[in-house]
């Protein structure tokens, strides 16, 4: 006589626990393996010669200084390569990557510092908190992340765990985010998740999550604020969700509002309790605040209010030319303004309100902050513009050798560094004794 099996719906809560504590051991358990046996293969070199502290030293954002602190001349200082997607930069020091190995070298000559390599190839690299945070691929997906402090190359903390297989990486001073199409979550400064948004990868806690059906396109993050984008099943809109960065539950998300906006719209800035979406509408500028068909920005806040802006066209979200589902908003924040890199121009906004304030045109990669102004790349050079009224100062010649796609352009030490492709080039002032 065969025995009757209850249906998974009919399961008693007890059947849920031992399932979920075994799921969870086992996991553990091979998770602690994999470890172990991958740690005997690392290639870990410290620091002989640590980064001293005046080579830390970040260029004075101080607007009381003007721009006398910006070189009038750049020279080549040196020239490298790195498959890393984005310019990593910290401690005054630059992040380079090759396949399964990420190295620290000295912002002014460019020598190694430390080195990591591992038995599986980097997804990622992002520094925050003094640290470089390095996401490996592993047998769980890219949730293998072992922080090294930047100066040193010394152990920080260590974190292994269920996540996709590739992930983009977003980060603000408080949190780094790891966004995949079906899930988003925010990492803590000791590697630990602060709450995780869309599937779960594991049956432990059904039920806590809403949109489970939907594909993440953007997310972006500001102290106690993260904001996610979704595309949905049957529904023209697009879902903005403004959502608590320190639920009670990490896996339960605690919201302040949602909205439904155009369905081409993606994050472009975030502030403390609201955030911008640029919409391409028609693909020509908003006649004005009341147009809803042309290109805009909309400013989301977390209380349901929202405003409108027109907006040029922006190059990087046209629908027409889009590459793959995930958008990862080129930004650059500082207390004084927040700035988006649209493909064509650099866009600026006001902190406290989110609205627009000056765009630069003719930039070819995101701004970076230096001595009370904003340095924006363009085929040229890189123009110094006045933060306060977007006026473009001067422009620092820069001799690229013939390359002419993107820049990006950011701050180590006292020098300034610029990714071009797969080549990282260091400037520093010509004039300096």
């Amino acid at each position: 006589m065969s025995r009757r099996i209850p249906s998974p719906e009919r399961a008693r809560r007890g059947d849920h626990i031992v399932a979920a504590a075994l799921a969870c051991g086992l996991l553990a358990l091979g998770g602690i393996t994999w470890l172990d046996s991958d740690a005997r293969e690392v290639d870990h070199r410290v620091a002989d010669h640590p980064i001293e502290a005046e080579d830390k030293t970040l260029a004075s954002s101080d607007s009381a200084k003007g721009d006398r602190q910006i070189p009038e001349h750049l020279r080549e200082l040196w020239e490298a390569r790195t498959d890393s997607a984005g310019l990593v930069v910290d401690q005054g020091g630059v992040v380079l990557t090759s396949g399964n190995k990420a190295t620290m070298v000295r912002g002014d000559d460019g020598t190694e510092v430390w080195h990591y390599k591992a038995p599986h190839d980097l997804c990622a690299v992002a520094a925050n908190w003094g640290k470089a945070n390095l996401f490996l691929q592993g047998p769980k997906g890219c949730g293998q992340v072992v922080a090294l402090d930047s100066g040193t190359g010394e152990y920080r903390h260590t974190r292994d765990m269920l996540a996709a297989d590739h992930v983009e990486l977003f980060q603000s001073r408080d949190n780094i985010g790891m966004l995949s199409p079906t899930r988003t979550e925010l990492l803590r400064s000791d590697a630990v998740r602060r709450v995780e948004v869309g599937d779960k990868l594991t049956a432990v806690k059904p039920n806590k999550q809403a949109y489970t059906e939907c594909t993440f396109t953007s997310a972006l993050t500001r102290r106690d604020l993260l904001v996610t984008a979704q595309t949905c099943p049957n529904s023209e809109k697009k879902l903005i969700r403004l959502l608590k960065t320190n639920p009670e539950d990490s896996d339960a998300p605690e919201k302040y509002h949602e909205y439904e906006v155009p369905a081409d719209s993606e994050l472009v800035g975030v502030g403390l309790d609201r955030a911008v979406i640029y919409a391409p509408g028609n693909g020509t500028r908003a006649k004005d605040e009341n147009d809803n068909e042309g290109s805009r920005f909309q400013v989301l806040d977390k209380e349901g209010d929202f405003q409108q802006f027109p907006a040029d066209p922006a190059p990087l979200l046209d629908p027409q030319q889009r590459d793959g589902t995930l958008f990862r908003a080129q930004t650059a924040d500082s207390a004084h303004l927040m700035s988006w890199f649209d493909g064509t121009r650099v866009v600026t906004f006001t902190p406290s309100t989110m609205e627009p304030a000056f765009q630069v045109n003719g930039a070819i990669g995101p701004a970076a902050p230096m001595g009370g102004r904003l340095l924006v790349p363009t085929a040229k050079g890189i123009a110094v513009v006045d933060w306060d009224n977007g006026k473009v100062l001067r422009t620092i010649p820069v001799d690229r050798k013939g390359y002419t796609g993107q820049v990006t352009l950011k701050l180590a030490g006292e020098v300034l560094v610029e990714k071009r492709g797969e080549s990282v080039v260091a400037l520093g002032d010509a004039d300096a004794g």
